[in-house]
């Protein structure tokens, strides 16, 4: 995708040049043809007024031989008029089919494009980008950009080619008139200096608006639940019209600079018209250039033809500013850089047992001063169970996404299977770690759909096996529809425990080497803690297995616990060691036994 829009005009060009160079044949005859009926009409008056001086020419040459014996005759001159009109509209209406289609064709190749840019990102791309201004740029932009392409690219060309032998012929009928004529083309390039950075001002800043309602949209629609909840629905709707009113008030504007081009361009054309009208009628009282009734009726004829794309222009010109600014914000998107990706080297296999060595480990997330972890060393023995524990903010969860790469960090930090994390590609760690968050997305389909998402060609039995692994196939026969039963959009037609547990029962089927899960079992009773757990324990044994937790009754069944607080480690053993060392875990652990959680 060009940065420049020129350049990628030209990329269409190239792309579609047989299309391109077809669709301008067609507009080339067809409007070529436009202009030869009001010279052939010219002839025909020619032909039945004999006292008329009829210059010779090729037009009624050709016509008079095309006619023969039929040349005194109304109906056949008739006939061949209404004969060039059709041919001329046929080849339009394939023109505007040809020109439609290449501009339908090259949105589909630009919204593929950003559409995988976009999934190529990594998550502090949507750390700053809303769902709703993304969606606005894929649809209300990518629609802008195309209106550009298609009328924007075709309606100059129709220009071109209607206006360039219009003129000769003009000019060939009469000089004076044709000067007059071309009055309002010489203006129209000042007129569109004068407000075309207005227009793209405007048109980017409506845009930009559009988006912010978009993503306001969607956001709230998506926690509807919650607004209701707080019975903020006034509040909301106030915000919502503020970014109406801004929304308005912008395209007020932009529509005010709009409309004032294709009056002006009207009046522009109906002066010149009325002028044109004039000065025939004193140059044929006056007898100058011997300009004959006949003549003048082709001329105005041709010269209509010419005023209609003059306009267009009043229409167009909006069109490419909007499209201009449009295709700046998703090329904004589009050369935004992947921060995490391949690089070079990324060209390893992950061993089959591989652990997990973290070497003064440090990460700030963007725009923050504070560090999330801090010089961390940390070495993991593949097949090994470790619980992860400490305070909201210590760090916990940013191990486990960087661990999945999905933040970028400086190289000779992070090591898996004893080489370097950039050492293998993006493709080679996503199937070997899975990563199940504490807040589970679920997609607006079935309960089945949602646990086979990474696996499609899983079978009924294999669905079922890990549904019991995660104790969700008791609750799932439970359903109606059973394992068809729809789960609504975010999941919403299930508890927060069941959304969890189709979460990891989806994890479990893909059955990766390095299980990173993060706070599972914060929507769980006890009971169904315990039996996931066990099922994890007995089926998943030789995996390496993180797991984000304050519980002790499952972090004492962990082979190895780390204590984080301020992004540094600050306990790491047995769950038997570090209560004998009476630190923070074992604070914890007499607290959550205080409290009767562990017993």
């Amino acid at each position: 995708m060009e940065k420049s829009l020129y350049k990628n005009l030209l990329g269409l060009l190239a792309k579609y040049r047989w299309r391109f160079i077809a669709a301008f044949l067609m507009v080339l005859i067809s409007n070529l043809l436009l202009i030869l009926n009001p010279l052939i009409f010219r002839e025909a008056i020619y032909a039945f007024d004999p006292s008329s001086h009829r210059i010779q020419n090729w037009v009624g040459t050709s016509t008079h031989w095309l006619l023969g014996s039929f040349t005194s005759s109304i109906l056949a001159w008739a006939v061949l008029l209404i004969t060039i009109a059709l041919v001329s509209s046929y080849f339009k209406y394939w023109m505007r089919f040809a020109f439609i289609s290449i501009s339908r064709d090259a949105e589909v190749d630009i919204r593929d494009k950003l559409f995988g840019r976009i999934q190529s990102q990594s998550r502090e791309f949507f750390d700053h980008h809303g769902v709703g201004e993304l969606l606005s740029r894929l649809t209300n932009d990518i629609t802008a950009y195309r209106e550009l392409l298609g009328p924007g690219i075709m309606y100059p060309l129709f220009f071109l080619t209607i206006v360039t032998p219009g003129l000769i012929a003009l000019f060939s009928i009469s000089t004076p008139l044709a000067m007059l004529s071309i009055v309002p083309m010489i203006l129209i390039p000042f007129l569109n200096g004068a407000v075309r950075d207005y227009i793209y001002k405007f048109s980017r800043a409506v845009q930009v608006s559009l988006g912010e309602m978009s993503n306001m949209t969607q956001e709230y629609f998506s926690g509807i639940r919650i607004v209701k909840g707080y019975a903020i629905e006034n509040e909301t709707l106030k915000k919502f019209k503020q970014l109406c009113k801004t929304f308005s008030q912008l395209s007020f504007k932009l529509a005010c600079i709009q409309g004032m081009l294709f009056p002006l361009f009207t009046l522009l054309t109906r002066v010149v018209t009325v002028s044109l009208v004039l000065l025939a009628g004193y140059i044929i009282l006056k007898a100058w250039d011997e300009l004959s009734a006949a003549d003048f009726a082709s001329f105005m004829w041709i010269q209509s033809y010419i005023f209609i794309p003059v306009l267009m222009l009043g229409w167009i010109l909006p069109v490419y500013e909007r499209g201009r600014a449009a295709y700046s914000r998703l090329t904004e998107i589009y050369e935004e850089p992947i921060v995490v990706q391949d690089h070079p080297e990324s060209v390893l296999q992950l061993p089959e047992k591989a652990d997990i060595e973290c070497a003064n480990l440090s990460f700030n997330y963007p725009k923050s001063e504070a560090p999330s972890l801090s010089s961390l060393n940390l070495f993991i023995k593949c097949g090994s169970f470790v619980g992860i524990t400490g305070p909201v903010g210590s760090g916990k969860t940013t191990l486990l996404y960087l661990i999945n790469r999905e933040y970028e960090i400086p190289k000779d930090m992070l090591f898996v299977g004893s080489h370097e994390i950039h050492e293998y590609s993006l493709e080679v760690l996503k199937n070997a770690i899975i990563i199940v968050e504490q807040s589970s997305f679920l997609f607006s389909r079935s309960v089945a759909e949602n646990v086979r998402f990474g696996r499609l060609e899983a079978s009924q039995e294999e669905l079922e096996t890990v549904a019991r692994f995660a104790d969700l196939h008791d609750t799932v026969t439970g359903f109606p529809e059973q394992y068809e039963t729809m789960v609504g959009e975010r999941g919403m037609t299930l508890s927060g425990g069941q959304k969890q547990r189709v979460a990891l029962a989806r994890a479990f089927l893909v059955n990766r080497e390095i299980l990173l899960l993060d706070d599972i079992f914060s929507a769980v009773d006890t009971a169904t803690e315990k039996r996931i757990f066990k099922a994890i324990k007995e089926h998943f044994q030789g995996k390496t297995v993180l797991l984000v937790t304050h519980r002790i009754s499952i972090l004492d069944q962990m082979d190895r616990i780390l204590y984080m607080s301020h992004g540094e480690i600050k306990e790491d053993g047995s769950p038997e060691e570090l209560k004998k060392f009476n630190g923070f875990y074992a604070a914890l652990a007499e607290l959550q036994k205080m409290s009767g959680e562990h017993p």
